[in-house]
């Protein structure tokens, strides 16, 4: 009996669109809700669905290629729409395949109703849906302002499409989909220079394949900038911190120590660093007198040492027969006239804290092996002894000497002047920091002032000619020069004072050798001025209250330039 209906009937009553298409992608048939939807120039008998709809030809070409299932998703007119593409095989051959707007798509869930459509643009995190193979089935409308894109031009796509494009350098689908597991990353989107956290969930079939990836988009960029902004904030805190810290332990060190030339702040402000950072290896290089001492105290005494021993060694007064001994310390019996129960070494006693060896160019070349070997493992040996202990503390050394001189002539080891220099930090010679030389003048004068109970001053003509004066023996020299005016000044000035002492008038322990430069302009204007006081004045009195010193001083200079009063 024949069938009250045909195949037509059937077609019509489809009210999702159906195309059938043969091998080449030509059509063969479809139904009125495909020609309503798709136009008969693409689901017409014969049109050429590649050419016409290439959207519709991707997911037919693949099922045709591969001769099974395949989906897709679409945009139209109407709105998104989902597409299921089934091969028609026969004697074993794919001839064509039928495709089926609107159906579930096999492996797949269904497509989309209005209602989860609504749901997922309404959602402010982006959000895309692709299949196992990396099919791009859903963009919702927040991922496509967070990427700048139109979801009709990637649905239905490989993911790979988006790498290619470089609208993202790394794909969380692609990952997903490779590992099985569940893949975060952060995204620079080229297109909007926005930060996206992705995190791309696999979800699996019955068999534990990955049947589909959903990938979640969250704008971090906000977050980024202010996690850098913070990052900002807390590296200038840090920084004023340090500065503060710096500015605070250089006020305090202020009772000890001048520095208002450039080169001077520069050196403490080197030591500062190095004291903060715990530096353990530093060689001080410096003229004598130049305070090198004083500096590494500075140096202990600002660093997180300062609470433990400050040992100092002068290197040339120990004997080179006992250096060892004070150096690394002796056991009972070591040798004769040892301690009867030995004694600790200066590394010892300065276990935790800071060992200075000054003058390091004079230590014996016969402690310089054992020192260096200290150096390299903080392990050392009583002189006489059998144990090795291990004493932990910072080596300052300071010289005066050319050390690569020393190294070439062989009087140092090169290897122990490596292993010291490790820090290196030079101190400028007074004459090349003449700022200080007032502020030092007038802090020890200060000292002066204060244990002898007196108020003596320098006028602005003693600052001028000590500013004028090279200090061979630099600061130690200073010193010396306000001590014994403060000694030798009959009043509260010390101009006079001065002038006689830089001009070597103040008996034999003040000569010194080396070129005197001040010595002849001085001389010159004491002879001149006192010529002008003996013109107009008629005794060493009124001499005295011309000149503005004390009698005194005027009979004191009318001897050394051997000038008469008649």
């Amino acid at each position: 009996m024949a069938a009250p209906f045909t195949d037509a009937d059937i077609l019509r009553s489809l009210s999702g669109p159906l195309v059938a298409v043969d091998a080449d992608g030509r059509v063969a048939t479809s139904n009125p809700a495909a020609l309503a939807l798709f136009g008969p120039e693409a689901a017409g008998p014969g049109a050429a669905l590649p050419l016409a709809r290439p959207d519709l030809w991707q997911p037919v070409a693949r099922c045709l290629a591969e001769a099974a299932p395949a989906g897709a998703r679409i945009e139209t007119a109407a709105g998104p729409l989902g597409l299921c593409v089934l091969p028609i095989v026969r004697d074993g051959r794919t001839v064509g395949a039928t495709l089926v707007a609107d159906a579930p798509v096999p492996g797949q869930t269904p497509a989309l109703d209005s209602r989860l459509r609504s749901i997922l643009d309404s959602v402010s995190d982006g959000i895309w849906i692709c299949d196992g193979d990396g099919t791009i089935l859903e963009i919702n409308a927040a991922s496509q302002r967070l990427n700048s894109i139109r979801a009709a031009d990637y649905v239905g796509k490989n993911v790979q499409c988006i790498v290619a494009e470089r609208m993202v350098d790394r794909s969380a689908t692609l990952d997903v989909i490779a590992t099985g597991r569940q893949a975060s990353m952060i995204q620079h989107i080229t297109r909007t220079g926005k930060q996206l956290l992705v995190t791309g969930t696999p979800v699996l079939d019955a068999a534990g394949a990955v049947a589909l990836v959903v990938v979640n988009e969250r704008d971090v960029t906000e977050l980024l900038n202010l996690r850098q902004s913070l990052q900002n904030a807390r590296t200038v805190e840090e920084r004023y911190k340090s500065e503060l810290a710096e500015l605070s332990l250089f006020e305090l060190s202020q009772k000890d120590i001048v520095a208002q030339s450039p080169q001077m702040q520069r050196t403490l402000r080197t030591l500062l660093k190095l004291a903060q950072m715990d530096a353990t290896r530093i060689l001080l290089l410096g003229e004598s007198g130049t305070g090198k001492g004083l500096l590494a105290k500075f140096l202990h005494q600002v660093s997180p040492r300062a609470e433990k021993p400050f040992i100092q060694i002068n290197c040339p007064a120990v004997p080179e027969n006992l250096f060892e001994a004070e150096l690394f310390g002796y056991e009972r019996g070591a040798f004769t006239g040892a301690r009867e129960g030995g004694k600790a070494g200066l590394i010892e006693l300065a276990k935790g804290g800071t060992l200075f060896l000054d003058e390091v160019g004079d230590i014996p070349l016969s402690a310089q092996a054992k020192l260096l070997k200290y150096l390299d493992d903080h392990e050392l040996r009583r002189l006489g002894g059998g144990e090795s202990r291990i004493v932990e503390c910072r080596v300052v050394a300071a010289t005066n000497c050319d050390m690569e001189g020393l190294v070439e002539r062989r009087q140092f080891r090169k290897d122990l002047y490596y292993r010291l220099n490790t820090f290196i930090v030079r101190i400028a010679p007074l004459r090349e920091r003449r700022d200080d030389i007032f502020g030092l003048a007038e802090f020890y004068l200060s000292q002066q002032n204060a244990r002898h109970g007196k108020a003596k001053r320098l006028s602005p003509r003693a600052m001028r000619l000590l500013e004028a004066y090279d200090f061979p023996g630099n600061v130690r020299e200073l010193v010396n020069l306000i001590q014994k005016a403060f000694v030798m000044s009959d009043d509260d000035d010390l101009t006079e004072a001065l002038d006689e002492a830089l001009s070597g008038d103040g008996g034999p322990d003040t000569a010194r050798p080396g070129p005197r430069r001040l010595v002849e302009s001085t001389d010159q204007a004491s002879l001149r001025r006192l010529r002008e006081a003996m013109a107009a004045c008629r005794t060493t009195r009124q001499m005295a209250a011309y000149l503005g010193i004390s009698q005194a001083t005027v009979v004191r200079k009318l001897k050394r330039y051997a000038l008469h009063r008649d």
